[in-house]
């Protein structure tokens, strides 16, 4: 007899509980729809619906009718997996429904909060194994920087590549704990510290011309997008502060930033330059901005921790720099409007307060392709350590016209401040837009 694999390819089911009493006293409907996810086909839908008490009974009933839609015979299923799959995790409902609730903030990356609803529903029921080892599992702190993210994601996936598999799956926030706990989840490169910058603010010898002048100290915000293994497109962000050794600049124009050997590096070499532009702030700062546009035999490459992308699987890079800050102030406010940058019909501002270091992103808008976001909300504490005010954070509200399911806590932000007294920041940001899809761009803010 021919048996088909279990699982022969990704399975994505939604399912929809309706409870019609505050008191979760009355009836339930489930719906549970099977996507082939290679190519989008519906594979069928399955329901349950019943008194609330049979609940836990029809979600099993369910698990298995799912299991046919996706042509797996239950007879090929093994009986420890059976098993497995028949055993209830729990049968009160209300440690179900906080366990629930823990799992949707997992996936916004709000682990601390999710954390305590793994644990009050563990309290609920003290034999609901699987809610207690969710609750340890979780880092008592959210993910703040899609960096974190960008980082975990390539490593994760270069193993994916050494070891012949086309598809690999991340726990982030496992990750997130790991790194909390010291661990080493994945090397990127450090940016300088302070003793090491001290005495680097010079005009140095790689930029010649008074329009390439910039501080030996360079921001730059860089958004970029590659096919990564299993063909999903990636959309990291890179901003960060580089020493004079460090980028090379032509007329306005970046042709490299980062180090080889360093964790990141990135070159245009022959890559076309496009949507070129640039700005002086209040404070006199020049700002540039631009594009690398690489296909295949005139392409840019960039090195993420000993793996180079390049074309066809690297696409459009986007860049902003500036000279980084020198001195952050330390008294007052400011707010910075958008100033120049690759992102489109940009609208909102960004108030800073020197005092406590405070940034907050209020009613950002911007267009990225054919996607609208409108109402970002966020806010951030820049780095007192870093001299160009270095911050990163999740959006706490916004929404996005064109994704298929634009979820703000789980999108990030991040950002360094220019000009010798922060007359302007560069922001960068990564937004999830559902699906697995991610986007990502770069822009200038000036005060």
């Amino acid at each position: 007899m021919n048996k088909r694999p279990l699982l022969p390819a990704a399975l994505a089911a939604a399912l929809v509980m309706l409870c019609h009493s505050p008191a979760w006293s009355q009836g339930f409907a489930l719906e549970g729809a099977i996507i082939d996810s290679r190519t989008g086909q519906s594979l069928g839908v399955v329901t349950e619906k019943g008194d609330l008490n049979a609940l836990f009974r029809a979600q099993k009933a369910m698990t298995f009718g799912i299991l046919r839609s996706a042509g797996i015979s239950l007879e090929q299923l093994s009986p420890e997996v059976r098993a497995r799959i028949e055993r209830f995790q729990t049968t009160n409902v209300e440690a179900f429904r906080a366990f629930s609730q823990g799992l949707d903030l997992k996936d916004q990356g709000k682990f601390a909060q999710a954390r305590e609803q793994f644990k009050r529903a563990a309290e609920l029921d003290p034999n609901f194994a699987l809610a207690s080892e969710q609750q340890q599992s979780m880092p008592d702190v959210n993910l703040g920087s899609g960096l974190q993210v960008r980082a975990v994601m390539q490593a994760v996936a270069g193993a994916a590549v050494d070891k012949g598999k086309a598809t690999f799956v991340v726990d982030v926030a496992r990750a997130a704990a790991a790194i909390q706990a010291g661990q080493t989840v994945v090397t990127v490169a450090a940016p300088p510290t302070e003793a090491a910058v001290v005495n680097d603010y010079k005009f140095s010898s790689n930029q010649a011309g008074a329009s390439n002048r910039f501080g030996a100290n360079l921001v730059v915000g860089l958004a970029y997008g590659y096919t990564a293994a299993g063909g999903a497109v990636v959309n990291p962000i890179a901003p960060s502060e580089w020493r004079s050794s460090e980028y090379r600049v032509s007329n306005g124009v970046l042709e490299s930033v980062g180090a080889s050997g360093g964790g990141f590096l990135a070159q245009r070499l022959n890559a076309a330059s496009a949507n070129t532009g640039n700005t002086t702030l209040s404070d006199g700062t020049a700002a540039y901005w631009g594009s690398w546009l690489s296909a295949p035999g005139s392409s840019a490459t960039l090195t993420v921790s000993g793996s180079a992308i390049a074309a066809p699987n690297l696409g459009r890079v986007d860049y902003v720099l500036a000279d980084a800050t020198r001195v952050m102030p330390s008294a007052g406010v400011a707010t910075y409007t958008p100033s120049g940058g690759l992102l489109s019909n940009v609208s909102g501002n960004i108030g800073v307060n020197f005092v406590n270091r405070s940034v907050t992103l209020q009613n950002l808008g911007f267009q990225l392709g054919s996607l609208n976001f409108a109402g970002l909300a966020g806010s951030a504490t820049y780095s007192d350590t870093s001299r160009s005010g270095a911050f990163n954070g999740n959006y706490s509200a916004g929404t996005c016209t064109g994704c298929a399911g634009f979820t703000p806590g789980a999108s990030s932000f991040a950002g360094n401040f220019v000009g010798p007294n922060a007359g302007g920041l560069v922001l960068s940001t990564i937004l999830l837009t559902g699906n697995g899809g991610t986007a990502s761009g770069v822009h200038l803010f000036g005060r």
